[in-house]
């Protein structure tokens, strides 16, 4: 039998979005649930920042948003967004900037500039860096 992929109700009005952290979001880790150490269907918290497996009825990432109260998830490789444990998708603008950070994608003009750029940024920190360096 032919397995169909199921059917997720598509949502804007998430009444969790405000729980959303993205200070303690950080995609430079490897992608593996915290708790199993897999890296398939592998799912991160925005609001903790940690990362659980898959979002069914038994998997870590729904546990952990029914134990900790944490809603909103992204899918790690879909950069598709999900409130637990309702399961539906969520579909808002504001999550975009999280999902470049997650991905980030460069045009070719973009990335032969980069080494031309002389201007400093200031790190979370406070401290100062080039870009680059």
């Amino acid at each position: 039998p032919e397995r169909r992929p199921r059917q997720v109700e598509l949502r804007r009005d998430c009444p969790y979005l405000d729980t959303v952290n993205r200070q303690v979001l950080d995609f430079d880790f490897e992608k593996f649930c915290s708790i199993s150490l897999s890296n398939l269907n592998v799912y991160a918290c925005l609001v903790c920042g940690k990362y659980y497996q898959g979002r069914g009825l038994k998997s870590h990432a729904y546990t952990h948003s029914l134990e900790a109260g944490h809603h909103v998830f992204i899918n790690l490789q879909t950069e598709k967004v999900y409130c637990l444990p309702d399961g539906y998708e969520i579909n808002d603008p504001s999550l975009e900037d999280i999902r470049h950070v997650l991905n980030p994608r460069f045009a070719r003009e973009q990335v032969k500039i980069l080494d031309k750029n002389k201007q400093w940024s200031r790190a979370l920190d406070g401290s100062n860096y080039l870009p680059g360096m």
